[in-house]
């Protein structure tokens, strides 16, 4: 009963915040300049300004031609492409043009949205991440906007920054804390040094953004909701408000250093050989130019260690070749929404290529891949039938927030190092299959010294002597789609093919063959790509070995 009333709480403080009853607490002052402007860390392309000039908006992977209309009235043709139309992180394309013109069309299609939007607070626009990505990209070009406007531009521009920090600083304060509001606070903290503001409310703020960095960043640098793909979207928010402070000429919130400097050897951990995050519990197509942008101005020494106990994540590098596995658990309530079944799941890439993946997520953010991406069978680990190693329930946290969360989540029974000769892994194993058929799974991995082999092994093992019942398990090895496989005359034996490099991958103990898989993290969406599945017949097969390995030079 209490967390039935908790959440109606919730959804009712939300509905009263975003509201016309709450339109009347946004009135204030309107800030008579700018006093910073944080720096942009995105890369920026002026070829996209062109397009925007000629009425083609492209976020997302899709392409909306508006022509001579506003892109704000056309229909959306996805959520992730209304988010990034509205959160205005685009901008950067315009002022990188630098032009009068590119200018006067900025701020033309901020008049827009001012117009259609402005004081709609219940629009999805005014969602938080969005609302806060819209703040920070606003006070970042602020200048170019403003460049030659007239007094009216001027005053209407800066009366909306102000009327939207004033409804995020409510908004926050209405939700549980979660990534969002921790991007929410960021925002905020950047308008405290951007815009004139009182200085117990950006003492206040700079609390704040304390408070969440330490409980969101973990002690090895990760986020707590183990997404890799929020570093790099952090990082490149959270170094140019350091810079803001630096450049208002206060002291740096010491929480603000840490976090930073416990970020980049994690995010360097979480990378690829190819430039890309491995895919795990949310992250979907890498934004590599942004990852490059954002690790040039690391400035931390020394790495991250192979295994990130918080984070729960092992990386193995030798050679050219970067193994990244799923050694944690999930995290619980909202920080679980994005995650996935990925106990022990590993990504295997060498040299310029990623070989073995996760299928990741749909950058289109399409309902209907959701339930796919979650489930254990779109990992590169074992599966027992249809079952995952985790289950999800629906959960509406607020309105228009409808998302999964975690009922029964596969714990880490032990994380160990593995030699095996002169090879260097770690040996895992989970609870996740425990409960409905009394199985525990564990997997070890390890990698040759010059990066050309990497071995392993799948088990699955009772823990007491108590007859089970028999099980068929499926081991799973995805492939990226730019791999191409073929068989040979050896059982249980392939060729990989990848950008000039083959390898051999063999399986000891079971039946291989080739399935079709998607790997759902493409620039373009969903992509067909293969998999090798190992089916293992439980108790008659219990262990599995498996190997891939280099052929020639």
């Amino acid at each position: 009963m209490g967390v039935s009333l908790g959440l109606y709480w919730q959804r009712f403080r939300y509905w009263l915040q975003a509201g016309s009853v709450s339109n009347w607490r946004l009135v204030g002052p309107v800030p008579a300049r700018l006093l910073l402007s944080p720096s942009c860390l995105r890369p920026s392309d002026p070829l996209l300004a062109r397009d925007f000039y000629q009425g083609r908006f492209t976020f997302a992977g899709r392409t909306v031609e508006a022509g001579s209309r506003s892109p704000f009235l056309a229909e959306p043709p996805s959520a992730a492409w209304h988010g990034e139309l509205h959160g205005f992180r685009w901008i950067r394309h315009l002022a990188h043009a630098g032009t009068d013109l590119s200018a006067s069309q900025a701020r033309a299609l901020i008049d827009d949205w001012i117009l259609e939007h402005g004081k709609r607070l219940r629009d999805p626009a005014y969602d938080l991440p969005i609302t806060a990505s819209r703040i920070v990209s606003w006070l970042q070009h602020a200048r170019f906007v403003l460049r030659n406007s007239d007094h009216a531009f001027y005053r209407r521009f800066m009366m909306s920054l102000a009327r939207q920090v004033r409804y995020l600083r409510k908004a926050v304060r209405a939700q549980p804390e979660s990534i969002d509001t921790l991007h929410a606070v960021i925002a905020l903290a950047i308008a405290s040094l951007a815009l004139p503001t009182r200085e117990r409310r950006r003492q206040r703020t700079a609390r704040l953004l304390e408070t969440m960095l330490k409980r969101q960043i973990l002690p090895d640098g990760g986020h707590v909701t183990r997404n890799p793909a929020h570093l790099p979207e952090l990082l490149a928010d959270l170094l140019p408000l350091a810079q803001c402070y630096l450049a208002a000429s206060r002291a740096v919130p010491p929480e603000l250093v840490r976090a930073i400097d416990r970020m980049f050897p994690r995010l360097r951990a979480m990378r690829h050989v190819d430039g890309h995050l491995a895919l795990f519990h949310g992250a979907g197509f890498s934004k590599t130019d942004l990852i490059a942008a954002v690790l040039r101005l690391d400035q931390t020494e020394g790495g991250s260690g192979a295994r990130a106990v918080q984070s729960g994540y092992y990386r193995l590098e030798a050679g050219e070749t970067v193994v990244i596995a799923d050694t944690g658990t999930i995290p619980t309530g909202i920080d679980g929404t994005d995650c996935h079944a990925s106990a022990l799941a590993f990504e295997m890439s060498s040299r310029r290529s990623r070989i073995v993946v996760n299928l990741g997520t749909d950058r289109l953010q399409r309902s209907e891949y959701g339930p796919i991406a979650r489930a254990t069978a779109a990992h590169s680990t074992l599966s027992i039938g249809d079952a995952s190693s985790a289950r999800f329930r629906r959960f509406s946290g607020a309105p228009r927030r409808s998302r999964w969360r975690p009922t029964a989540r596969p714990g880490p029974i032990g994380v160990d190092d593995w030699r095996n000769g002169e090879m260097t892994g770690f040996t895992a194993s989970h609870d996740g299959y425990l409960r409905p058929f009394g199985l525990i799974h564990e997997r070890g991995i390890a990698v040759a010294p010059d990066g050309r082999r990497v071995d392993g092994f799948d088990q699955l093992r009772p823990p007491s002597r108590r007859r089970r019942a028999p099980v068929e398990a499926l081991l799973r090895f995805h492939l990226h789609p730019a791999v191409r496989v073929e068989p040979t005359r050896v059982e249980n034996t392939f060729v990989l093919h990848v950008d000039g490099d083959r390898w051999a991958f063999r399986a000891v103990g079971a039946p291989a063959s080739v399935e079709q898989s998607l790997y759902l993290a493409a620039v373009a969406g969903p992509a067909p790509t293969a998999q090798i599945v190992v089916t293992m017949a439980w108790p008659d097969v219990e262990r599995v070995s498996w190997r891939f390995e280099r052929l020639g030079d």
